[in-house]
């Protein structure tokens, strides 16, 4: 360090210091020479870092210690010439400076040295100087001199001008005066080295100036700062620093340099109040008024600002005043130029806010009718990390547009704005349809009743704020105070929910009259009474050695006991439980294979408790019954009945929210080794296969559950004689693979091979594929994941699919699989290989007087590749003749082994046995006489001696389709006597309703149960499994395959003999819709109507006319418009979230507060009734909510109907083009259609409701309204409603296949492009401009004045589907502007733009869909501003300044991957791709957008990117 300092000093002492110093002097007149001076030299008295710390003055003065002998004679004798002309006593004229410094210039060896002494001097005398006018302009002159010769570098220059500046206010800001050492010290880290403490000691002591000296000096301003305000002071230095800025952007400069100078300009400007910290009164932050002097540096500021962003030079795009700070000034001065910019910066800001927005943003809220959230995983502006980012039900537009969430954003919603309304909205529909319990978990975490009283901190990723969840379940306490009205019960009509709410007043009184009786006193009579008759009832109840019966409740016995839940809840407890165990229990007989001794003792079944006695219970009394009747089931010692087990079940289904508990991590924390227990897994299985799989769906656990069964599997699929626990828990996985509905990885972690079985992994890959195909890939990380994913699948798995299975996959999963070798051939080598060995021991071991005792041979001694050719040689050996062979060594030697054998011989037996049929087809075989063979084996192994799991084959049959004989012998298996009897018996013992069925419940024997397979040694008895309820999940996929071959007839007949089984799917409805879905345009109307009667019709709220249309005998007709209207207003009343307050009647009013408020007739409305929505959970398990219900049921209406999608799509579209004026004409007649145009809204071509009518293929659209009774029906105005359809008829078309979407691009593209207002050639580009602008107002606002537009619905129809589409299918949303193209206008561009703008916040996170678009967007842009485009009417390149800026948005937002920040940089991608695209864009337009590049010499954005600047950094040195 000390050798820095001592190699520093002579570079701070340097001569030329000195020369510089006093030639600045001579001119700023601090100082001049005489005649008399040539023998003594200009010298500075200390470094110019040294200034007087008495004074703070910059001292400069005449040092008589040097010897003249330094100084060149010659040089000396020159200067003094000039110095001593006439005007002695007056600084020299400014012209001749530059003369004097080149000739200083030339006594210096060392130009660098004297550059970087120069440019410190004119900084620090820039501070000193700034007040002084005179002095003030010669440095402006000096420093423009100075760099027109090159000496000084503009850009080096204004940037240490700027550190310079800022240093000296912080020196003032602190109160001090400001000394040259403070401003210099920041100079020398930008342009030369700092000065060491030495060289400051030393210039310390060198003797100041003389006043006399100083007088009328510029640079003694500082000097005096003490008796001048330093606001003033500050103001000075601005406007100083600000003319030199703009002396210098007459200049080229860098990009750099003009990004430091708005930053600095844009921080003066924000921070323009803030009074100086160390000021005498009060705190540092307050706002103060500054004196006038600090206006004029405002506006010399903004001038640099306006100079910046001007379009001509575009050295800073206007962009980045959208996100600077500049227009959330606290505090505005008083000014028109501040007031100007900022107004013009809201201007267009606004713009770019509503390209981000979607038409009708205010009306969109989550409907909770899709199993999966539209998440918008956004780090909330407070900082919200993106690893605790909760997915947000809904988002608040920032001002700029971008979707936010938030507490502290959600505290900050006024209340009665649109965006509270929307809140309110979406939880009021929460609160009444009930979404899952993990959606409450997120949202009420803010509630102010689950907030720690210790912290008030906000909660990141909360988008409500406590006062709006406090509104909005403040309903709820009306609901349970009405009975206070209804005081007079009619004792002949009691009912026990009168009862409960007769004594609810009083439940908390009650409570203490069972707990303490001294207080009873304190009661009043009321109270009393009601406490009397409760404790009067239960004592009669459970007077002597009486039990309660549950059998024979009347009403009020239900009531009383209802109300004792709510105030003595242990003895209500303690009365359900004594009723399941007096039945007392019975001893378990043991099998014939079973050689335990050990005593099994079972429960004796009794009647299970009703859903209708449980539905009234408190939800104290059903915690502690869960928990009770839990222990008994699982942990006790005696076997429980079924009655107690279907009661546990209904517990959780009554009450899903507050009931549900994940069961193998309950258990095992109450109970480590519980599953190791006899049976406890076997009846959990069974509980969770039969009963539960719906509730799981519902909480969204079934992935955590899957991943739990996968452990089971993987730890027994090895072990030998599993099999029963093993098949269960496949079973139950099959089940579960396929009832998920979104993307899911078959293990926590995309590494090594999965879990699954060769069985699973199949069914994983069908899963997939129906979930992609229907409802799409939801989230950007499922994408990137589906290829790793099928990798690890695939990995274990040797299946190939057919061409005809693959031709129905999606493309993402086909394109995988077409690669994929078929290994069958191998497995045939293989077998043929050891086919001698393989006979030679299925001889020994199965000809019928083999010794028994070679079965533990051969388990013993078999090799593994051998043994999984058992069947298969079990298979030749029979030739036919199934008896021919030892059934009962072969049953004992595949009970012996491992699940995963038993399987393997199966898929290979299957294979062996197809190749043997086309064997013995070339030999002239006849193929019926094989097939018999063939059904006859099968018959043996099946049903004659159950020795193979009949699920596990028929999934191994239909898996070789591409054989034309394995269907075959599939139908011919399912066709057979013994299994139709099996599912007769199943259906007749069981019911599909297992809630409802109240009678004492009838076990099975578990042998006639699960066939011998799979009881054999088990004594533990079966509850709900059977081998009939294994077939459920297999039925299904056998449909898909005999329609994948074109078999439809035979999958109709298949369907027609299983319905009554599949009325057992727990997942039936969501199978109907799916298949529909994945099989779109490919099924005849019979088996689409075959399909449906899977479901119960009569309980599925289909549309009146739907079944009209279905039995139609014209196979293609397409139902009215009135029928999709009504389908519409279905989703209105049903599923979107209704509007909040009253409507108004007028539509003259503010549209803010009369739009989005229902009529007071709302109950009225429905054509599905809407008190369905208040149906308990396990009414509607599948789909999981009646929102979902409903919006379910109208996709299955429309993908059952005959007619084409381009059909339905045509009829919904033009619904939603005439639903304004149609609505309006049938509510209040044409009078209130005109009433619009004299409403004070401008007029356009596009005004009124004219423009929608003369849309070409418009009907009449009067025809599919019934007057006033359609908008009656709905309880909206009919501005209201107007908007609802559209909202719900783009949610409509989401959930349907991508064939509609299409067909929707396609429909609105033509609607657009034949509107007469963008044909007509004749219009100027301002009424082309204007008439865009107003078509494209939110409906909303445009249906309060009757004035909507084609264009207006249409995109607010495209937003409302966009917002509700999963990602993947976001990437054919181009396919509408490709069908636009070639746009030959800015009105059509501006078009597309508001089309795509809104997707934005969901493609930033798609990285490749994202620059699809971007580069899209360029394009047709190119087609009206390209340099060979020529369109209609000439536009400049200033017309679509707002198009521009959302450009810069737009890259800006994805490099941020969220709302942009101040911080906020580009990807280099981006800036990549968009230098590559707008090469086809004009000049005048290229330049707009220059920025938006990698080319560090005329970008900001690349000269300030940090890898740019890594990868470039000779370009940014300056």
């Amino acid at each position: 360090m000390e050798a820095n300092q001592r190699s520093s000093r002579p570079l701070q002492l340097h001569p030329a210091r000195v020369a510089v110093v006093d030639l600045f002097n001579l001119y700023l007149g601090v100082t001049y020479l005489t005649k008399y001076s040539h023998s003594l030299g200009l010298f500075v008295s200390r470094s110019i870092d040294g200034l007087s710390p008495s004074d703070g003055s910059f001292c400069l003065q005449r040092n008589g210690r040097q010897r003249s002998e330094d100084r060149s004679p010659e040089a000396s004798n020159k200067l003094q010439k000039r110095v001593t002309a006439p005007h002695g006593l007056l600084p020299p004229r400014d012209e001749q400076f530059i003369l004097d410094f080149e000739q200083l210039q030339g006594q210096f060896p060392d130009p660098e040295q004297l550059r970087t002494a120069t440019e410190t001097v004119i900084l620090s005398l820039v501070v000193q100087c700034s007040s002084h006018a005179p002095q003030s302009e010669f440095l402006l002159f000096a420093i423009r001199s100075l760099c027109s010769i090159g000496y000084l570098k503009w850009d080096t220059f204004l940037l240490s001008l700027l550190s310079a500046v800022s240093a000296a206010e912080a020196t003032l800001a602190q109160g001090t005066p400001a000394t040259p050492a403070s401003p210099l010290a920041t100079i020398h880290g930008v342009s030369s080295p700092a000065q060491s403490a030495t060289d400051q000691s030393a210039g310390a002591t060198l003797s100041p100036v003389k006043p006399s000296e100083l007088s009328g000096s510029g640079h003694q301003s500082l000097t005096r700062s003490g008796q001048m305000t330093r606001g003033t002071a500050m103001g000075s230095l601005r406007q100083f620093s600000c003319k030199i800025i703009l002396a210098g952007l007459e200049f080229n400069l860098k990009p750099i340099t003009h990004a430091e100078i708005l930053s600095q300009m844009l921080n003066w400007l924000v921070n323009w109040d803030q009074k100086p910290v160390g000021s005498d009164d009060g705190d540092g932050k307050k706002v103060w008024k500054p004196e006038r002097p600090v206006h004029e540096w405002m506006h010399t500021c903004l001038d640099v600002i306006w100079r910046l962003v001007d379009e001509d030079k575009c050295r800073i795009p206007f962009y980045e005043l959208l996100r600077s700070n500049l227009q959330f000034m606290d505090n505005i001065p008083d000014d028109e130029a501040m007031f100007g910019i900022i107004l013009e910066i809201h201007r267009r800001r606004d713009m770019v806010a509503m390209h981000m927005q979607m038409l009708d943003q205010h009306l969109h809220c989550p409907t909770f009718a899709t199993h999966r959230f539209m998440s918008q995983s956004y780090p909330s502006i407070t900082g919200e990390s993106l690893a605790n980012v909760r997915y947000s039900p809904i988002t608040y537009p920032s001002v700029l547009g971008e979707p936010l969430h938030g507490e502290d954003l959600a505290t900050s919603i006024p209340k009665g704005s649109l965006d509270w309304e929307r809140a309110l909205r979406c939880l009021r529909h929460a609160l009444r349809t009930t979404p899952s319990p993990d959606w409450w978990r997120r949202v009420l975490l803010v509630a102010p009743c689950y907030k720690p009283q210790a912290t008030q901190a906000s909660t990141p990723g909360a988008v409500f704020s406590p006062e709006m969840i406090c509104e909005a379940v403040e309903t709820t306490k009306k609901i349970i105070s009405f009975h206070k009205e209804e005081k007079n019960i009619d004792p002949n009509n009691v009912s026990p929910q009168s009862i409960l709410l007769d004594f609810i007043s009083s439940s908390q009184t009650l409570r203490i009259w069972s707990f303490n009786s001294s207080i009873r006193e304190y009661l009043n009579n009321d109270q009393l009474q009601k406490g009397k008759q409760i404790d009067e009832w239960w004592k009669q109840v459970i007077k002597g050695d009486r039990m309660m019966d549950f059998t024979s409740l009347d009403d009020r016995s239900m009531g009383m006991f209802w109300v004792l839940s709510f105030t003595m809840a242990q003895p209500a407890c303690e009365a359900v439980m004594s009723w399941f165990t007096s039945a007392g229990v019975t001893d378990i007989s043991q099998g014939p294979n079973v050689q335990s001794n050990d005593r099994m003792m079972m429960m004796r079944e009794t009647f299970p408790l009703s859903m209708t006695l449980l539905s009234g219970l408190s939800i104290n009394l059903c915690l502690k019954l869960a928990f009770q009747l839990e222990e008994t089931i699982f942990l006790g010692q005696a076997i429980p009945s079924i009655a107690m087990v279907e009661t546990y079940v209904r517990l959780l289904l009554i009450a899903p929210h507050s009931l549900f508990r994940p069961h193998f991590t309950t258990l095992t924390q109450r109970s480590p080794s519980i599953l190791s227990k006899n049976g406890v897994s076997l009846l959990l299985l069974e509980i969770l296969n039969y009963r539960l799989l719906p509730l799981y769906r519902y909480h969204g656990k079934s992935k955590a559950l899957m991943y739990d069964v996968t452990k089971i599997i993987s730890m027994i699929k090895g072990k030998r004689g599993e099999h029963r626990l093993f098949r269960l828990a496949e079973n139950l996985c099959m089940n579960l693979i396929l009832s998920i509905r979104d993307f899911f990885l078959v293990k926590k972690e995309i590494k090594g091979p999965t879990d699954f079985t060769e069985t699973l992994n199949r069914i994983t890959i069908i899963s997939l594929a129906i979930t992609i195909k229907t409802r799409g890939v939801a989230e950007v990380e499922h994408a990137l994941y589906l290829q790793p994913l099928l990798e690890q699948i695939m990995a274990t798995s040797q299946h190939t699919w057919s061409q005809k299975t693959l031709r129905y996959f999606p493309p993402t999963i086909r394109e995988f699989l077409m690669g994929r070798m078929d290994k069958r051939g191998h497995t045939i080598q293989a077998w043929q290989q050891a086919e001698s060995t393989v006979i030679n021991q299925c001889t020994q071991l199965l000809s019928p007087s083999a010794d028994p005792t070679y079965v533990m041979t051969y388990l013993s001694h078999s090799f593994p590749q051998h043994r999984q050719y058992l069947c298969a040689g079990a298979w030749m050996l029979m030739n036919g003749q199934p008896e021919s062979i030892n059934s009962t060594n072969l049953g004992r030697v595949l009970r012996e082994l491992s699940p995963e054998e038993v399987t393997s011989n199966i898929y290979t037996m299957v294979d062996v046995l197809l190749h043997h049929i086309q064997i013995e087809l070339q030999h002239g075989h006849p193929a019926q006489d094989l097939l018999s063979k063939a059904i006859a084996n099968f018959s043996f192994f099946i049903w004659t001696h159950e020795l193979l799991p009949l699920d596990i084959l028929l999934l191994a049959l239909i898996d070789r389709d591409d054989d034309p004989y394995a269907l075959r012998i599939v139908i011919s298996l399912l066709d057979k006597p013994e299994l139709q009897q099996r599912i007769r018996v199943f259906c007749t013992n069981h019911s599909s309703e297992h809630w409802a069925h109240n009678q004492p419940p009838k076990r099975v024997e578990l042998q006639k149960a699960l066939g011998n397979h799979l009881s054999w040694k088990d004594r533990y008895p079966t509850f709900f499994d059977d081998i009939a309820a294994r077939l459920i999940p297999v039925i299904p996929l056998i449909v898909y395959r005999l329609i994948e071959n074109d078999a439809t007839d035979i999958a109709d007949r298949v369907l027609s003999s299983y319905t009554q089984l599949l009325a057992f799917h727990p997942l039936r409805f969501s199978f109907v819709r799916d298949t529909l879905a994945y099989f779109y345009g490919h099924l005849p109307n019979k088996l689409v109507l075959r399909i449906l009667k899977v479901l119960d019709l009569s309980k599925i709220s289909f549309s009146e006319s739907f079944p009209q249309y279905m039995g139609s005998s014209n196979s293609v007709v397409c139902p009215p418009q009135e029928y999709f209207a009504n389908l519409l207003l279905g989703l209105v009343n049903n599923v979107i979230p209704s509007l909040n307050s009253k409507a108004k009647s007028d539509s003259t009013g503010d549209p803010c507060s009369n739009f989005g408020r229902p009529a007071a007739n709302r109950s009225q409305a429905t054509s599905v009734n809407c008190s369905d929505g208040q149906k308990a959970f396990y009414h509607n398990q599948d789909p999981g909510t009646y929102t979902q219900l409903v919006l379910e049921t109208a996709a299955i209406e429309i993908l059952s109907l005959p007619a084409s999608a381009s059909q339905v799509v045509a009829s919904l579209v033009q619904i939603v083009v005439h639903i304004q004026p149609t609505l309006i004409q049938s509510g209040n007649g044409l009078q209130s259609m005109s009433h619009g145009q004299n409403s004070g809204l401008p007029t356009s071509p596009s005004g009124g409701s004219t423009e929608s009518m003369n849309t070409s293929r418009s009907t009449t659209s009067t025809t599919w309204v019934n007057a006033n009774n359609f908008v009656s029906k709905s309880g909206y105005s009919c501005q209201q409603l107007s908007c609802l359809m559209i909202q719900a008829c783009g949610l409509l078309l989401a959930q349907l296949p991508p064939e509609f979407h299409m067909q929707l691009y396609s429909e609105a593209s033509r609607i657009i492009k034949d509107c007469w207002w963008l044909v007509d050639s004749k219009k100027s580009l301002k009424e082309l401009d204007s008439a865009v602008g107003y078509a494209l107002l939110d409906s909303t606002w445009a249906s309060q004045d009757n004035t909507s537009t084609a264009i207006g619905n249409i995109v607010a129809l495209l937003h409302s589907f966009f917002s509700n589409l999963p990602h993947e299918w976001l990437e054919s949303t181009h396919t509408i502007i490709k069908h636009l193209r070639p746009l030959n206008s800015v009105a059509m561009l501006r078009i597309a733009f508001r089309i795509m703008g809104p997707l934005l916040p969901r493609l930033a996170f798609a990285r490749p869909l994202f620059m699809k678009t971007l580069a899209m967007l360029f394009n047709v842009m190119a087609d009206v501003f390209g340099k060979n485009s020529q369109p209609a009417v000439h536009a400049e390149a200033s017309d679509i300044r707002d198009l521009i800026d959302f450009l810069h948005h737009a890259v800006m937002y994805e490099g941020q991957g969220g709302p942009v920040q101040n911080t906020s940089k580009p990807r280099v991608e981006s800036l990549t791709l968009c230098g590559k695209v707008m090469e086809n864009l004009r000049p005048d337009v290229q330049h707009l957008l220059l920025h938006l590049k990698t080319d560090q010499n005329s970008s900001i954005y690349a000269a300030t990117h940090p890898k740019l600047v890594v990868q470039n950094p000779t370009q940014t040195n300056l």
